[in-house]
Parts: C-alpha cells; structure tokens; sequence
C-alpha cells in the first residue's frame, strides 16, 4: 500500500455470514497474502472502513495510515493460519521481558502487573542489573499456558503491545484488564521522559515517545473493538 493514492469513491461495511468486510466501492480490501479483510466485531469493522474513508481524494496513503487495518491484516494472515507459531513468538520475549529489567521493578505499574501474575503462578525474577536475569522453574511454562488462553485477536494485540512497551507480561496485563492503557504508556516512556527531563528537549526522543504512545493506544483500540462481537 506504500504510495498509493485513494482511488476509491465510497466506503461502507457489508455483513457475510458470520462476519463484517469494509468495502472500497462495494468491493472486498485484499490483503498482501490475498485474504478478504473481515472481522468479526461490526464496530471494529467500521472502524477500519473509518480509516479509509478518512484519507483525502486522490492523497497518498501508507500502511501507518491505517494502523486498525494493519493489526487486522496480521491477525487475519499471519496469525489466523497458525496461533501456536504466534504464541512461540511471543513466549521468546517473555523469556527476557523488558519489566524484569528495570530499576522500579517495584513500582506501582510494575507491583499491577506481578500481582495480577501471581494468579496464574507467574513468579518473575526482577533485577536492576545488565546481566540476564535466570528466571525460575516454571516460569515459561506457565507463561505458555496463560498464551493458550489467548485468541487471535488478542495474540495480534499482544504482538503490538509487547514490541511497543518491550514487554510481554505488560502487554498480557493490559489485554487481561489489570493494567490500563495509560499506565502502559508511561511505563513504556518512562527512559524516554527522564532523559527529556535531564538533557532537554529531543526530537528524535520525542517523535519515539509520540510513535510508541500512537502504537500502544491504536492496540488497545482495536482489542476493545474486536472485542464487540456482534451475533
């Protein structure tokens, strides 16, 4: 989709069978792989129709545009055809997990987040060091199988959240309700905002905090979205 311009006229959504398509001039987005693009949630779909029929006639347009239908696009190709691929995918970041490795390993967002864990008998090993931290037996069993729990929605949603806040067991707390997206977004932009704070102003730190910010909530959006399944 990179430097394409909008060449159609109308957007709406169409329902088939058990699922909802946006549509270009009554026809079906295709995806790169060539799967229709469908959902299951009528609000999430509208949503997506949204996305394109807010671009300008004739402007061009890239896939950054349109993050709803990018994390659609994932989930639809990518992760549909093999969710345990997903999974392992995602268990390989937990097994470094951004949160395990950090100063306020203790702090508020952080206590949310082992707390809402110690339910699943998830017991992380935190340090304030460099060195990998050895987590203990059991730890990415565990983690496994709170995965399995996850459907595909969520595991694209996890995908996002987890590469945005560069932790997965954040990202399982903010899909599993125990962390807010808000909270997430200043966990994940707490360096980026202390080295603000001590050298000043960064355009590049900034447009990074802006872009991580953008990722975060445009998952979470789309988690509460999809989530509305209509029957």
């Amino acid at each position: 989709m990179s430097g394409h311009k909008r060449f159609w006229k109308t957007v709406a959504v169409v329902r088939e069978g058990d699922l909802f398509e946006p549509r270009l001039d009554n026809r079906p987005i295709r995806l790169p792989q060539g799967r229709v693009l469908a959902v299951q949630s009528l609000a999430l779909a509208e949503a997506i129709a949204g996305e394109w029929g807010g671009i300008a006639e004739n402007a061009s347009f890239t896939p950054d545009m349109l993050p709803l239908t990018r994390i659609a696009g994932t989930m639809i190709e990518r992760i549909a055809p093999d969710p345990q691929a997903a999974r392992e995918m995602l268990l390989g970041l937990g097994v470094d997990d951004g949160l395990c490795y950090c100063e306020d390993g203790t702090g508020p967002v952080a206590a949310q987040v082992f707390g809402w864990l110690l339910g699943y008998g998830i017991h992380p090993s935190v340090t304030d060091g460099l060195m990998p931290v050895a987590q203990p037996e059991g730890y990415l069993g565990a983690l496994a199988q709170l995965l399995v729990t996850r459907d595909d929605l969520e595991l694209a949603v996890l995908g996002v959240l987890a590469q945005a806040t560069g932790s997965l067991l954040l990202a399982l707390a903010v899909v599993g309700g125990a962390v807010s997206l808000v909270d997430a977004v200043l966990w994940a932009n707490n360096d980026e905002k202390s080295q603000l704070a001590t050298w000043g102003q960064d355009e590049e730190l900034v447009r990074s905090i802006e872009n991580r910010e953008k990722d975060i909530l445009d998952a979470g959006l789309f988690l509460a979205l999809g989530r509305r399944v209509s029957v």
